[in-house]
């Protein structure tokens, strides 16, 4: 039995989705200094300022290791760039948790 048929059989989502169901309230508890972690141990965010959307934008570093291209901030990286300014910019995480189970 295949990976996905497996999944489907037990009504389970995929490692990828599950991840990112869990990075993207950690990714916003971290930018908007919830938790007791520094950003600057993280999060690197993007130096261009003039591109549309929020003003939260995440730069992706080169990776040249496997093991730091699946670190957090480059797995969350691209989607959370995508993300509309409504909900990164809210002003608590409570106002945005059904937007994270839309999304995924």
């Amino acid at each position: 039995m295949q990976y996905f048929e497996r999944l489907a059989c037990l009504c389970l989502e995929s490692l990828q989705v599950r991840r990112l169901k869990h990075d993207l309230p950690m990714c916003y508890k971290i930018v908007h200094s919830q938790l007791t972690i520094q950003n600057d141990d993280f999060l690197v965010f993007a130096d261009y300022t003039s591109t549309r959307g929020h003003c939260y934008k995440l730069y992706k570093g080169q990776s040249h290791v496997n093991a730091h291209e699946y670190f957090l901030t480059n797995r969350v990286c691209e989607v959370w760039n995508t993300l509309p300014s409504s909900v990164v910019e809210a002003p608590s995480f409570n106002v945005i948790s059904d937007y994270w189970k839309m999304l995924i």
